[in-house]
């Protein structure tokens, strides 16, 4: 056996090695009768299953290498993977939030019942608190290599959602909301909504020559080829249909809500930024306000904070000028509004959330003197969405309204406490008064 023989060996061993040793705490999970995360534990046991399988395969193939070229670019090959799978501890991290989320129980089931609405009715869903400055989202993240190099993941297993949010927030129990947005991104993984809005946008009258003409001008200013150009504007007008998308999926849900945690939690950063895969925050703002309005929670956004309410709608009234693709963007995401907006109708069904004024000063009563509002007067479980909604309201009130009051609201220390309770209060009656 020659030198280059015993670097194989040596690096394909540390591969399996590194496996084992990180199989060790999902099997934990699995045998230890845990109650969560146990599609996570069995994804990431795949996964080890299909790295050892990728080791098993190469040194077949290594025993066949024509030549020592081609020995020593399967060497470098096990040398990736080596730090490609120790990079796959990070991932150790979600079962341990599965085991204690981040959030409190309230918001974990109120998640988790949206979840198996949205997405599919065998799902789960992992909330992990990281260094991310935002929220992000990933649907069986490793499907791909399990496809790849094993068996792939078995019919009717789970599907596994990781919803990441930024450790500053844990306790921001009014801006986690914002995670509808994220199942939104697991939804159209699972059903392909955005294809869908793809295939009727090239279907109507002015999108296929705009699309053109944006590609042609990418084209000449850039020196790419019409082929790359047309990928580069396609990849970046999906990613911005698909955030616009997940935005009407949560203020359909959740009502004025989403909008008080975007405002909160995007507002704030930036408004004009076109991004290279996210829609100008004032475009967004736009774009809620007339998906509000359309549900008709006109009127509830003006009584609950009139300075709010005009402040709003003055930013998204202000027309701004974009050039070149991102001018051409954000014509194509406001021309496809409607039917985003039919696409999310379709997906929330009956979740669609509409103006029940009744229930809400019902609910905002008891939150005002301090009562988690768990059942209504007339035997019903209080709706978690309208809690959370008369929560955002008197959290804004108690902060002197305004803008200034949105800012700081997700911090009101009345609702610490209170707001999670209802929510799981809510949950347990709903439980127990389901027919």
């Amino acid at each position: 056996m020659g030198a280059l023989d015993d670097d194989f060996q040596f690096v394909a061993a540390s591969v399996e090695r590194a496996a084992r040793l990180q199989r060790r705490e999902c099997r934990d999970v699995l045998d230890g009768g845990a109650l969560r995360g146990l599609a996570l534990a069995r994804h990431l046991d795949l996964v080890y299953d299909a790295v050892e399988q990728r080791v098993v395969d190469r040194r077949a193939e290594y025993q066949l290498a024509p030549d020592d070229t081609v020995r020593a670019d399967a060497i470098l090959e096990m040398r990736q993977l080596v730090w490609d799978v120790r990079g796959f501890q990070s991932n150790l991290a979600w079962l341990a939030a599965a085991q204690q989320p981040p959030l409190d129980l309230g918001t974990t089931y109120f998640l988790e019942d949206a979840a198996r609405a949205l997405v599919a009715s065998q799902v789960e869903v992992t909330v992990v608190s990281t260094e991310h400055t935002s929220y992000a989202t990933s649907s069986d993240p490793w499907e791909p290599l399990i496809s790849a190099w094993g068996g792939g993941i078995p019919a009717g297993e789970p599907t596994v959602v990781i919803v990441f949010i930024p450790r500053r927030e844990e306790r921001s129990g009014l801006l986690h909301p914002l995670i509808m947005h994220e199942l939104g991104h697991a939804a159209d993984s699972r059903h392909g909504l955005v294809d869908r809005i793809w295939q009727q946008a090239g279907q109507r009258k002015r999108f296929p020559k705009r699309f053109s003409a944006a590609v042609a001008e990418f084209a000449a200013a850039t020196g790419a080829g019409i082929a790359d150009a047309n990928d580069h504007v396609t990849r970046r007008l999906r990613s911005w249909i698909a955030e616009s998308l997940c935005d009407c999926v949560a203020v359909r849900h959740l009502g004025p809500t989403y909008l008080y945690s975007f405002l909160a939690e995007v507002a704030a950063g930036s408004m004009d930024e076109a991004g290279p895969k996210h829609p100008p925050p004032r475009q967004r703002i736009k774009l809620l306000l007339q998906n509000l309005d359309a549900d008709r929670w006109t009127q509830v956004l003006t009584e609950a904070d009139p300075r709010v309410d005009g402040w709003v709608r003055s930013l998204a009234a202000k027309n701004v000028d974009y050039s070149e693709t991102d001018d051409f963007l954000t014509w194509a995401v406001d021309e496809l509004r409607a039917v985003v907006r039919a696409e999310t109708g379709r997906l929330l069904g009956t979740r669609v959330l509409a103006p029940d004024v009744a229930q809400l000063s019902e609910v905002t009563a008891l939150i005002e003197a301090g009562i988690p509002p768990a059942q209504l007067r007339n035997g019903d479980a209080a709706s978690r969405e309208t809690i959370i909604l008369a929560c955002w309201q008197s959290a804004l009130a108690n902060a002197g309204g305004g803008p200034e009051a949105l800012a700081v609201a997700p911090d009101a220390p009345e609702l610490a406490d209170l707001l999670p309770a209802a929510l799981e209060l809510s949950a347990v009656t709903a439980a127990w008064t389901a027919p």
